[in-house]
């Protein structure tokens, strides 16, 4: 069977926002090319660890069954009840109800409004903050955003006295701190548990505390159980994502990893949360997933109509219900190596479930700090286990969206503990593709070298590999995946977590030797783009392949002169095809193909631009070309060619300037002629809808940009010389106006000085 082996770009699940901090789910449009490749119509395909309603749903409508199951609690109800939606009216009248019950004698809804109530500061007439911006250090609220229904005031402002002294008037460690303490961990749970649950609750302020609290008692009180409790309690744990001490200020995203509250924070008006997560439940049960069996067995029994499962299971006990060697394909995002997203789901689990509901995440729970070797133990037991379920020609995919490096290392880790064979592994940005299967590749010839020798170089051919097919410098996490990729086929991480292979962690080990290869003196080390990250480079780059930014573009082109019309997720798998494995290039410079060359002829239809026709570009190129021949006369040089420059303007004998005239940005060929330009000022003129995409290779290449500042490269967008031919009198200082890929000319009152 042949193997994915090229990235497959997801579209996002739709819901990324919904309880963000505990879920990494499949985006939509992934699980379908896995489950056409390694599946056929009707057969079972398990879902472990699902985190959300997608990949269910595009397992149904590829005609799968599928078993979808996290050891979760939350995780689990937020997938059943987006899977089993209820009518909008059922839900809709069910907040309503929630909202006119009483406290005190006033409905729900506005007791719990008043606890956020300010005053306008247009109008100073009474209103309701949407949120308040608490700074840390002070441990008080510093603003408010408040949108007046009087006077329309939608705005920031200071707080005052009044703000703070209803702050104050809210006990908090009151009635309703203990109720929820208690909840999460009775006596019975011992100290240590107790304090660190005290810890977490501090997470939230008072007031989101008892107007969190004061929901929870109103649910239970008056919807016990039942759809309609279910989908209130998912409406609740939305809240406690958003309302809690780590919400960042408004354009900032949220931490994934860690429970420090940021500087700056926002406090949300919890009422208003509710309604807010009400519309985002709606949009992700837009679709009702029918069949679905109560439980497992009753699935398993194939039932009339039956057409898969979803709930809450530890994969060990899979075998005890699902017969060994019976599935192809196992599909799944694995949990995050994150004890903030443990703790968090621990916390509101409790919460919202009961203590007995959270007894699975306990051991979770007890690990404060990522430890990627412990993890790997973990998943190396999840890994057995679900290898026993695979048939001989199964697959099992690891979709990993978001996630670090250390959680790709700890599985690769534990698939060679569970001996599972690396069929593939595509990188892009920071996702990944694994494909397992249930037999590792044949051994090689066993080595005479040490263990620790045979690691660092395989690590190294890796690196010099991938660097030479790409052609240009290359980011330390494409180099990551495919030294990753080497070492488990190979067996050298097998051997790794053999008994004895090392006195400390296969972790450490492996770590040291890969550092070890990349410090080697064959690679140069280079700043990422912005000074993020490194990147590397060859000291002998005379075997490299062409720049693989420019056999990108090249190939985007292509594309798009061959269709009548592609969606941009489809124009992105089709260029992926193209450059599988080691070759994929990053989401960015995709994009910026099809911005240079796409326009859209219809919404999410993408075509290529009429002027981008080959015929048209070279026409139109030919004609830049005389221009360019007729100003350099017109500024009192002779204007004539010199090889290998396209038109070069002379001063008597002496050469001022070269022009390379192309109609695409592949900047390899180009920039490898600026040693050439000699004294002469080297232009490269290309047209305006190409400077992004030839900014974007600049920013993403530092030798390019290096060989752009020691040359002397400028450039100038076709558009601007025809301004300027077309002006009835032209000097130099006109010429310097139009040159660059962000030029003085297109800045809007921009003046050049004379000196």
């Amino acid at each position: 069977m042949d193997e994915i082996r090229h990235f497959i770009p997801g579209q996002g699940e739709g819901t990324e926002d919904f309880v963000a901090r505990l879920r990494w789910p499949i985006p939509v449009g992934v699980a379908g090319a896995y489950l056409q490749a390694y599946s056929r119509p009707g057969e079972r395909v398990l879902v472990p660890f699902c985190q959300g309603p997608g990949v269910v749903h595009e397992v149904l409508a590829m005609g799968r069954q599928p078993i979808a199951v996290n050891f979760d609690p939350l995780l689990t109800l937020l997938a059943q009840v987006a899977l089993n939606p209820l009518p909008s009216r059922d839900l809709d009248a069910a907040v309503t109800r929630l909202g006119d019950s009483t406290k005190q004698g006033v409905p729900l809804r506005r007791y719990l409004q008043d606890l956020y109530a300010t005053s306008c500061p247009a109008c100073l007439r009474p209103a309701v903050a949407d949120y308040f911006v608490w700074d840390r250090e002070m441990g008080e609220p510093v603003a408010k955003h408040v949108r007046c229904p009087v006077c329309a005031w939608d705005g920031q402002s200071g707080i005052d006295v009044e703000d703070r002294e209803r702050l104050v008037a809210i006990e908090p460690r009151g009635m309703h701190y203990h109720y929820v303490l208690d909840r999460l961990a009775p006596e019975s749970v011992g100290p240590t548990l107790r304090n660190r649950l005290q810890t977490l609750l501090e997470l939230y302020s008072p007031r989101n505390q008892y107007a969190l609290a004061e929901l929870s008692l109103k649910v239970d009180g008056l919807f016990p159980e039942g759809a309609l409790h279910q989908a209130l309690l998912v409406l609740l744990l939305d809240c406690l994502d958003r309302c809690s001490s780590l919400a960042p200020l408004p354009g900032r995203h949220p931490q994934r990893h860690g429970l420090s509250r940021p500087a700056r924070f926002l406090e949300y008006n919890v009422w208003l949360c509710l309604e807010e997560a009400l519309g985002r439940l709606r949009s992700i049960s837009a679709r009702p997933a029918t069949g679905l069996a109560e439980s497992l067995a009753a699935f398993q029994a194939r039932g009339e109509g039956v057409t898969g499962f979803v709930g809450q299971w530890l994969v060990r006990d899979l075998a005890r219900t699902l017969a060994p060697r019976s599935l192809r394909l196992v599909l799944t995002s694995p949990p995050p190596l994150s004890p903030a997203a443990w703790a968090l789901s621990y916390l509101w689990g409790g919460w919202l479930l009961g203590p007995e509901a959270v007894i699975p995440l306990r051991p979770l729970l007890r690990q404060r700090t990522a430890d990627p070797a412990w993890y790997a133990r973990v998943m190396a037991g999840s890994f057995s286990s679900l290898a026993d379920l695979l048939a001989d020609d199964g697959r099992l995919v690891m979709i990993l969206t978001g996630q670090r490096p250390a959680v790709l290392e700890a599985l690769m880790l534990a698939a060679a503990q569970a001996r599972l064979g690396v069929a593939s592994l595509v990188q892009c940005d920071s996702d990944y593709r694994l494909v397992l299967t249930p037999s590792p590749s044949a051994p090689r010839r066993p080595s005479p070298d040490p263990l620790e020798t045979q690691i660092r170089q395989a690590a190294l051919e890796a690196s010099i590999e991938t660097i030479q097919a790409r052609g240009e410098p290359t980011a330390w996490r494409t180099l990551h995946a495919a030294i990753q990729r080497r070492l488990g086929s190979r067996g050298l991480l097998a051997r790794a977590v053999a008994p004895g292979a090392s006195d400390g962690s296969p972790l450490d080990l492996l770590a040291e030797k890969v550092q070890a290869a990349l410090d080697d003196p064959t690679l140069l080390r280079l700043p990422g783009p912005d000074g993020n990250g490194e990147m590397y480079w060859l000291a002998d780059a005379s075997a490299v392949a062409r720049p693989l930014s420019d056999r990108v573009e090249i190939k985007a082109h292509e594309l798009l002169e061959g269709t009548a019309g592609l969606s941009q997720i489809d124009f992105a798998r089709a260029l992926y095809a193209q450059f599988p494995d080691a070759l994929t290039p990053d989401a960015a410079l995709v994009a910026a193909c099809l911005q240079a060359y796409g326009r859209e002829a219809a919404p999410g239809v993408w075509i290529l631009r009429s002027e981008d026709q080959p015929a048209t570009r070279e026409a139109e190129r030919r004609d830049i070309l005389e221009e360019l021949q007729a100003l350099g006369q017109r500024l009192g040089f002779r204007a004539g060619s010199k090889e290998p420059f396209d038109v070069a303007w002379f001063e008597g004998k002496k050469v001022r300037s070269v022009f390379c005239v192309r109609w695409q940005a592949t900047l390899s060929e180009v920039l490898d002629l600026g040693e050439q330009a000699g004294d002469a000022w080297p232009y490269l003129v290309i047209p305006g809808g190409r400077a992004p995409l030839a900014n974007h290779k600049l920013t993403h290449n530092p030798l390019w940009q290096q060989a752009v500042d020691e040359a002397g490269w400028s450039f100038i967008k076709y558009r601007h010389v025809r301004q300027l031919a077309a002006q009835t009198e032209v000097d130099e200082y006109a010429l310097r106006t139009i040159v660059g890929l962000d030029p003085i000319v297109e800045k809007e009152g921009a003046q050049i000085p004379l000196f």
